[in-house]
């Protein structure tokens, strides 16, 4: 009867550290879990991180990016890019009904004069080069800010304001020659002054 109290003496205080020690640890799971879903990720698992390695999973969750609002940024930029993309096919509707009422009208003016321009005008468009570019003139860019469309402003102020802070990098600008809105960061043309810089880091 003697060893049998002694043991349970022995094995009592055992289980009890036991359990203390799924505690702290199952804690520190918990917390993770709690961070997890406000940072875009799995609860779950991040349980199981926060178990496992325990302030380090903290840390962890904390340092990575947030999941959650990297898709809400690409979200909106998708909404922006599409919003730009029918803005600008609007204005070309625009432009193309411009040109359709011109030639009518030039139509109406050569049934009543008796004459055809249409060749004429089309062998001096086949004969005329382009004229060449103005020296020292650079692109004109469009851009948009605060869910507008800026500009047209020359390249040179484009990259001056992403220097200066007043305008992300990640912004859609477009040219003439591009066939959509893309990010200026990514644009070929706007892309050398991106190689020694990290535009992520530019203000937003």
């Amino acid at each position: 009867m003697t060893l049998n109290l002694a043991a349970q003496d022995d094995v009592l205080p055992a289980i009890a550290g036991i359990l203390m020690v799924v505690g702290i640890y199952s804690v520190f799971g918990i917390i993770c879990a709690v961070l997890a879903p406000g940072r875009g990720r799995s609860p779950v698992g991040w349980f199981f991180i926060g178990v496992g390695t325990q302030c380090i999973g903290i840390i962890l969750i904390l340092l990575l990016p947030n999941l959650k609002a990297e898709e809400e940024k690409e979200r909106r930029r998708r909404e922006e890019t599409r919003r730009l993309r029918e803005q600008l096919k609007k204005e070309r509707q625009v432009a193309d009904e411009r040109h359709e009422v011109h030639r009518t009208r030039i139509g109406t003016h050569d049934l009543a004069l008796g004459i055809d321009t249409s060749d004429a005008e089309k062998r001096l468009l086949a004969n005329d080069a382009p004229p060449p570019p103005l020296p020292g003139a650079e692109p004109v860019w469009y851009y948009a800010a605060n869910g507008q469309q800026k500009g047209p402003v020359p390249q040179s102020q484009l990259l001056a304001m992403v220097r200066d802070g007043g305008l992300d990098a990640q912004a859609l600008a477009w040219t003439a020659g591009m066939t959509d809105w893309a990010p200026i960061h990514r644009i070929p043309a706007l892309g050398r002054w991106f190689e020694d810089s990290d535009p992520t880091d530019q203000p937003s």
